[in-house]
This record gives structure tokens, sequence and C-alpha cells, in this order.
């Protein structure tokens, strides 16, 4: 009986999941330009820019808090470990990826700060990037 209990409920979860769009189907592969934010001073202070980067940008992220992009005045959340963005904050950057508008997040493939007039790639170092 437990069986064919369990048979039929695994049946009517895949039949509902079946009707949910996929998170890959919502995500699209963009490359995008903006601003690298730490995302806890710019969610709760909107505080941005190279100035802040310096100091408490820099740090945030070193110590693991979120990365994110801001984009004509929208903020996007980066999947990726932030230490190796820390250095890169209030700078302009160039995010190639996965971009998810229902979570409002990217997750990288490759990303780029701009020094001077060139673009140069930064190291991502997480279980996903190798």
């Amino acid at each position: 009986m437990h069986k064919i209990t369990f048979s039929i409920a695994t049946t009517l979860m895949l039949v509902a999941m079946a009707g949910l769009p996929t998170h890959a189907a919502m995500a699209k592969q963009v490359t995008v330009k903006g601003e690298l934010l730490d995302m806890a001073c710019y969610t709760t202070m909107q505080m941005k820019g190279r100035a802040h980067g310096k100091t408490c940008g820099k740090k945030c992220l070193a110590s693991g808090i979120p990365a994110g992009i801001l984009m004509k005045g929208k903020a996007w959340t980066l999947l990726t470990n932030p230490a190796p963005l820390a250095a890169y904050v209030g700078k302009t950057i160039k995010v190639k990826g996965k971009m998810d508008p229902a979570n409002d997040t990217i997750f990288p493939t490759r990303i780029w700060w701009k020094m001077g007039g060139m673009w140069m790639a930064v190291k991502l170092r997480d279980q996903l990037h190798h």
C-alpha cells in the first residue's frame, strides 16, 4: 500500500511541476556593464562609488557579503564568490552570464573590470569556476 501511495504522490508532484517554468528557462544569456557593488551597503544605505569601494565595499566583499552590479539604476546580485571582486568595488565591470529577472540575479561565467580603455579578466574562484 505504501508503494502505491508513494507512486501516486510522486506522479502528482511531477505532473504539477511540469507546468512550472524552470530556472534555466527563465534565465537568459547576457553580457552587461555597470558598477560593481557590495549589496549589503547598497540595499541598506544606497552606498556606491569608488570612495566607498576602496574602504567598506572592499571589506564587505572580502568577508563574503554578496556582490552586485548596478545597471541603469537597478542592482542585480551576482551569484559567485565575492572575494575575488573585492578590489574592484565601485569600478565599471562587464559580466557575461545567465540573468534571471524573476530573482534579480546574474550567474556569471566571466567578469572583467575596466582599467583605462582595456578590459581585464577577473579570476573567479568558487566551486563552479575553476
